[in-house]
Parts: C-alpha cells; structure tokens; sequence
C-alpha cells in the first residue's frame, strides 16, 4: 500500500514485521500466559473509525520502509483527503495479508452477524 501526496510516497508493508510489532504493542499477560491481541484489538478500533489507531497502524506498517511517514503528513493526507477511504484501503490490506488476513475476514464476519 502505498499514500502519496505532494509528490511524496510512503509506502506501508503489512507483514510479519508489522504483526510482530501490533502484537507487542497490544498483549496482555493472564495466568502466566501472553495473550497476543493485536489484530483483534486494531480491527475493532478500525471499524469504530479511530483515527488515532488508523495513524498508529500507518505508521507501523511504514516502520521498515524508506522514506518514513510522520504524523504531520498523515494530518496533511487527512485533512486534504478525508478518512473514510483511508479506513477501507487500511482494511482491505490487512485482509490481503498473509500474516493479518483470517485473523481480520474473521473480525468482519462477526461485525456484519
């Protein structure tokens, strides 16, 4: 995926680096165990429209990619763009994911029920 403006591209990879890292950021620990809830937990703010969440998500899949994206082109991207495709393209590339794809379908079935 890729969010160009004013002739900057960032691009944003959702793969095991991007898991890894959302599973770091949302885990809890219960009995010993660590529950990895990090797809779960950014799908569900996804589909409640938080825009934090869909920035922290951008940011994170663009982490391993050059050039970096900040927060103040995201608020740019936003403000000239709007939200509303942003949410369903973020979306749509976690379904196509090999790494967040069942996990997120999942998630969307149950929303829809």
């Amino acid at each position: 995926m890729e969010l160009a403006m004013d002739e900057k591209v960032f691009g944003c990879k959702f793969g095991y680096g991007f898991l890894k890292e959302i599973n770091k950021r949302y885990s809890v620990e219960r009995g010993g165990m660590q529950l990895k809830l990090g797809v779960g937990a950014i799908v569900s703010n996804l589909l409640l429209s938080d825009v934090d969440t869909l920035f922290e998500v951008l940011l994170i899949a663009n982490m391993t990619e050059k050039p970096r994206m900040t927060v103040k082109f995201l608020e740019d991207y936003v403000e000239q763009n709007g939200t509303k495709n942003l949410f369903e393209e973020v979306i749509d590339e976690l379904k196509k994911s090999e790494y967040t794809g069942m996990m997120t379908s999942k998630m969307l079935e149950e929303a829809q029920a």
